[in-house]
Parts: C-alpha cells; structure tokens; sequence
C-alpha cells in the first residue's frame, strides 16, 4: 500500500521506467499521486494512463511509472511531493463541452464546484475519469453545482451525468451527492402555447412594467417547487435529476444575485473567496426583480464605447438576451490571483458591472478570464478594460452547422488583447487546444447515410481542449495538453514584491 503525496512542482513526466525511455503521461502541480516508493533518484508511483481501444473509445488503465528528475536539475525525488495535509494548490479547469460552458473548481482541502456543464456528455465523460469509482451506495459529494443561467447548452449536460449511473460501462458511470445548486432564478417556459410562438415577454415568468421599462418579478429560488408546466424541456430534464438527488441528500437551491457572498461561506476561508458581482437587480413592489433587456444592435460595433451612443441602444423585449445578460457573475480570488466567471454576459449587461466597477461597488480586476458567451462579438470594452486580464479562456465548439456562430469573434479576441495589462496576454479557446488525428476514407455504417453522404474524411479527437490552471496565491500556473505527450503549452505567473504578477519559468522535471 502506497503513500499519498501531491505534485510539488509545476509539471512532472512520469516514465515507464527510471531510465526516462518511455513517456507514460505529464502529472501537474497539486495532483494526488500514491507513491510506493522513494529511491535516491526516482519516486516510483502508481499512475493512470489512457489506452485507446478499436473503435476509438479511451478507458484508464492504473500501472507502475517512475518520475525521475535530471541530474542537471540537482533535485532530490522527496523534493517533488508535499504531504496531503500541506497541500495549498486551488486548481481551476476548463473543460472542452464544444459550443457551451463548463469547469470544475477544486479546492486545496478537496471542495468541488462545478460551474455550468455544457449539453452533451462530454463534462459527464471527463468528471467520471477525473472522480472515478463512485458508486450508488458511494457518490461523489459536490459542494456546490453553479448554474450561470438558464441556456441549455450551460446545464443539460450536467443531466447526462445523472444518466451515466445507468449506463452498461462502469467507467462511464458518476455518481454524485450534489449539496448546492446556485443559478440565477430565471426558469425558461415553453416556446409555445397551443402551437403558437410565446412572446418574449412571457418566456421568463411573471412580468411587470415599471416607468417605461419591463421586470421580471417571477424569480425562482428552489427549481422543485416550480411546476413542470412553466418549464421548457431542459428544464423539466434538470428537475427530475434534481429531484434524484435531493432523495440522497437534502439540497440547497439558492438565487444567487450582486453581494450573496454569503452563499459561499462553505468555501471561503480568508485566502481564498467567492464574490458574486451579478445580476445586479432592481426592486419592484420591494422584491428583487431583474430588467427585461433588448435586442443588440446589428454589424460590428467598433470604437463606439460612448455610454451615450444611440448606436449601442438595444431594443424591443429580448427572452435570449435577457437570461444571458442576468447570468451570474462571480470572482474567485485566492491571495494574489483572481478568475473572473462570467456565464453569457453581454454588452449591454457588461456596462451595468463596468459602471458599478467605475463607482467601486465591485472590482472586476482579475487575472483569469473566463470570457462571456463563448467569444461573441456582443460584448463592452469598457468591461474587459476592467477586467484587464493576463489570461483570458474562451469556451467554444463547432460541432454542427446549427451551432454554428463564428465563436470567438475577431473583434473580442482582438479586444482582449488590447485591454490586457500585460505585453503578451495569453488567450486559450477551448476548440483550439484540442487535437484531432486524420484517419483516411470513412463510410458511414447506416446504409441509409451512406448512400447520402458517400466516402468522406475522418478525423478522431486525439487530445480534448482542456484548459488547466493552478495557483496558491502567489504563483500561477496554465497549461494545456497536446496529442504528443511530450509537448505541453505552458505558462507560469509569480506575484513581485507589489503583488503584481510577472512571467516566471515553468519547472518541469
């Protein structure tokens, strides 16, 4: 029986033998590792590695590997590992769910908070590898399942985590104990009523007009108690996960708004904290209700931040934009660092948070960026010059021509460099760091489809396009694997003695 340790240093390759011939895999800094034993030269682990099988499925194999630092390095093996107990490393990582959101927040002491789950099975196929073996009468407990809003392709796929308990291959199987579900309070309700289109206005719940403008006053706070019949698909879909789960434990639903620190006294403790910055609400009839926001104005949008620009006036009722402008905002900060989470924020909602950044309400200043809305091209300057990142992610996919939308746009990758506060600000999509391998001719297995589509060329994701960070508060680290197990994209941040931070070497062994 081994001893567990974690990874002490920002990357360490672990060989299939002390001679460093054979490259297993690439561990990272505050990963658990179970080590057997401490040699002069090497530490010699048990690892997992991925084995590819006929067909293209990946499953986990545990084996022997040994990280073994050069002579160069002038390191000692016991110099690599820290004991569990002293483990200080929050990791942060962004998972590739193609056109959505989702990441997974883990704290030093082992807290875990998802954040959105995209809507497809990707988030559940890589939470069941990274907390495998849970079973029915042993789930996984979560702390804390944040929603941002409302949009499908931000929570169905943490459905497909309650279907993975019934599926036939037990490593594709999670079970988890959620104890938080946080959102936005807005429900979406059907589309249409009696085979007519709902307006926009009826799409988010009771509605009240209040000098010129239009509130949502129906706001949700525990999702069970809301009737299957004001619920679109998605939604009733969660629910009846939801309901699951409060069978294996109490859940607690809570409505997040600007300010609901509180919320997250579970997880703060001094060092590290969750702010909540958004929505901002307004009061109507003296209870929280949230603006009704319009449609953004057409074409490209440059060099006009007036506040007073008509041009950047939206219009009418928008149900779409309304739900992605009220996601819920929150800043993680932990000692020098901070990430930044933004859900779908708009621009117009942007310039709401930009303006009670400007009066000091909030800080929006982070060093992480989680970037709005999958790269669209709605999005305020003024806000991301608030933000003014070192590192900004980008969530996206094209998986078909309906989710298609040309994620991330040219203006906002453009825009995130200008407003960064460093010279060579670093800017991660999702789509992007992902590795696909040609596999030649392929013809589809339905005859059906054959005949419709005929030959064409095929490719296999050889790598998904995870976006990995690390910190301790006073160092930063953000990576991303390649197909080629020796490459890794890497970056290190350290604070200087004003507590700014500035590039450092990344140590790999």
């Amino acid at each position: 029986m081994g001893t567990r340790y974690v990874i002490k240093v920002d990357l360490a390759d672990v060989w299939a033998a002390p001679d460093r011939k054979e490259l297993l895999r690439t561990l990272a800094w505050g990963d658990e590792i179970v080590v057997n034993n401490i040699t002069p030269t090497a530490l010699e682990i048990e690892v997992v590695v991925y084995v590819q099988q006929q067909g293209g499925s990946v499953i986990t194999q545990k084996t022997t590997g040994f990280i073994v630092p050069r002579k160069s390095q002038k390191l000692r093996p016991s110099d690599l590992v820290a004991e569990p107990a002293s483990n200080d490393v929050l990791r942060v990582n962004f998972v590739d769910v193609q056109q959505g959101d989702g990441a997974v927040i883990e704290s030093p002491d082992g807290k875990v908070i998802l954040v959105d789950g995209g809507d497809n099975q990707l988030f559940a196929r890589y939470l069941a590898g990274r907390f495998n073996g849970t079973t029915a009468a042993k789930p996984k407990d979560i702390d804390c399942i944040l929603v941002t809003h409302g949009d499908a392709d931000h929570f169905a796929g943490l459905v497909e985590i309650f279907d993975s308990e019934t599926l036939g291959d037990v490593k594709k199987q999670l079970f988890i104990r959620p104890h938080r579900v946080f959102h936005n309070g807005i429900v979406k309700r059907p589309s249409t009523r009696n085979d007519k289109r709902v307006p926009d206005r009826e799409l988010l719940g009771a509605t009240k007009q209040v000098a010129g403008s239009t509130y949502i006053t129906g706001l949700e706070e525990n999702l069970l108690e809301v009737d299957d019949a004001q619920m679109n698909q998605p939604f009733r879909r969660w629910k009846a996960a939801l309901a699951h789960y409060d069978q294996r434990q109490k859940i607690a639903f809570r409505r997040l708004q600007l300010g609901d620190n509180e919320a997250f006294d579970f997880f703060n403790d001094g060092a590290m904290r969750i702010e909540v910055l958004g929505p901002i609400p307004a009061e109507v009839d003296g209870k929280p209700a949230l603006k009704f926001l319009g449609e953004p104005p057409e074409g490209p949008r440059i060099g006009h931040e007036s506040l007073e620009d008509t041009a950047l006036r939206s219009s009418g009722l928008s149900a779409s934009h309304t739900i992605n402008g009220h996601s819920v905002v929150f800043k993680l900060g932990y000692g020098g660092f901070s990430y930044l989470f933004c859900g779908d924020l708009n621009d117009e909602s942007s310039r709401f948070l930009a303006r009670e950044n400007n009066k000091g309400t909030i800080n929006l200043r982070s060093e992480v960026f989680k970037v709005p809305h999958h790269g669209s091209a709605d999005f305020s300057g003024a806000f991301l010059q608030a933000v003014s990142p070192i590192a900004s992610v980008v969530s996206s996919g094209d998986e078909n021509v309906r989710k298609e939308y040309i994620h991330p746009r040219a203006t906002l990758v453009g825009a995130l460099g200008k407003y960064s506060r460093v010279p060579e600000p670093l800017v991660f999509v999702t789509e992007l760091v992902a590795f696909f391998t040609y596999e030649g001719s392929v013809v589809p297995t339905s005859p059906a489809r054959a005949k419709e589509r005929g030959t064409f060329q095929g490719f296999s994701r050889a790598a998904f396009g995870m976006v990995k960070t690390r910190t301790n508060g006073s160092r930063l680290l953000i990576y991303t694997d390649s197909a080629n197990a020796k490459l890794k994209e890497a970056y290190a941040y350290e604070l200087d003695a004003s507590g700014q931070p500035l590039p450092a070497p990344v140590k790999r062994v």
